[in-house]
């Protein structure tokens, strides 16, 4: 019986470490020089649209949002669109022990 309590508290652990690296919170911070009206993160290898992030509100340059990510860690992609439609995108992002993004105007972004 105590072989088995082990095994099992052993088991939850594991679990529980595996689970917390499947998720995590990342700053995005706008360093575009325009406000962003929809943001949008989407899993390269999923099918379908990607959500909003933003909802009905905006993120203006120079201010960040903290969102959660869940599953792995390689090949995201941000998507941001300003005011008049135009759209910048970040592709094949390695987001691995990253806990904050600076998006750039350029299509760049500082990970870190």
């Amino acid at each position: 019986m105590k072989l088995f309590r082990v095994l099992l508290v052993t088991a939850l652990l594991v679990l529980g470490s595996i689970s917390a690296a499947l998720a995590q919170d990342v700053v995005v911070a706008n360093g575009t020089g325009f406000t962003i009206h929809q943001l949008a993160l989407a899993d390269s290898s999923a099918q379908g649209d990607a959500e909003d992030l933003l909802g009905n509100g905006t993120l203006a340059a120079g201010a960040a949002i903290t969102i959660s990510i869940s599953g792995g860690s390689k090949g995201w992609e941000l998507i941001a669109v300003d005011g008049e439609g135009n759209q910048v995108n970040w592709q094949n992002l390695d987001l691995t022990g990253v806990r904050q993004i600076v998006l750039h105007a350029n299509g760049t972004a500082d990970l870190q």
